[in-house]
């Protein structure tokens, strides 16, 4: 058969090259193995010894920008209350005058001058608020009418009194005082032959009341009263 035939032909072909080989001592000669170890005697190459370099890769980093700290702020030392010691009050120890102006009826019907004036003065007492405030003085009127008929006189005598109070806050000081007008009145008239005479008597109370300011004014019907101050408020 011929795949017998084939199959024996290759067993003696490879009988007869083991037998060859066999004879001649030879081995299949092997291909020299590279090494990178130098040749005994030389020195290794510049390329055998360096180490390879592995690149690193470089990450970037963030630095964190530092945060400002705060600097703490040095509060002041706060030490107890201290209470301011009260204004004082212009009241106190308040001295001034009170013109008082007083319409002289008998005298204004004929002509004559027909205000009376009279200045009261009055002083401030205490040391705290009220105050008190005391004050008196006279207040005189005399006027002559002559005419060829005769004569006609007035006169007038009045005891002024001034009582009351001065308080208020420091800067808004104010009076409230009463005026009391006492006293008489007389009208004489004579002429050829007749003489007359008209008295009158009697007491007025007004109440008023003043900042303390110079020149502060009160008025009603027949009288007005202006405030002077001793010393300047």
């Amino acid at each position: 058969m011929k795949y017998g035939y084939t199959r024996s032909w290759r067993l003696f072909l490879a009988l007869v090259l083991a037998a060859l080989l066999t004879a001649c001592g030879e081995t299949p000669a092997r291909e020299p193995e590279t090494t990178d170890q130098p040749p005994a005697g030389e020195a290794p190459s510049a390329a055998a010894t360096a180490t390879p370099t592995v690149p690193t890769m470089e990450v970037a980093t963030a630095t964190p920008t530092p945060t400002p700290t705060p600097t703490p702020t040095a509060e002041p030392l706060v030490g107890p209350a201290t209470e301011r010691p009260p204004a004082a009050s212009r009241c106190q120890g308040l001295a001034g005058t009170l013109e008082v102006q007083v319409l002289v009826g008998p005298a204004e019907a004929v002509g004559l001058e027909p205000v009376s004036v009279g200045h009261v003065a009055f002083t401030v007492t205490g040391d705290q608020s009220p105050y008190s405030v005391e004050g008196q003085a006279p207040i005189s009127y005399e006027a002559v009418l002559e005419e060829k008929w005769g004569t006609y006189t007035v006169s007038m005598d009045l005891e002024l009194a001034v009582g009351g109070e001065c308080n208020g806050e420091a800067g808004s000081e104010h009076l409230d005082l009463v005026l009391e007008m006492t006293g008489e009145q007389l009208v004489v008239v004579e002429a050829e032959g007749f003489q007359g005479e008209y008295p009158w008597s009697g007491s007025h109370s007004l109440n008023l009341s003043f900042p303390l300011q110079e020149g502060a004014s009160a008025k009603g019907e027949g009288w007005v009263a202006v405030l002077h101050l001793a010393s300047p408020h």
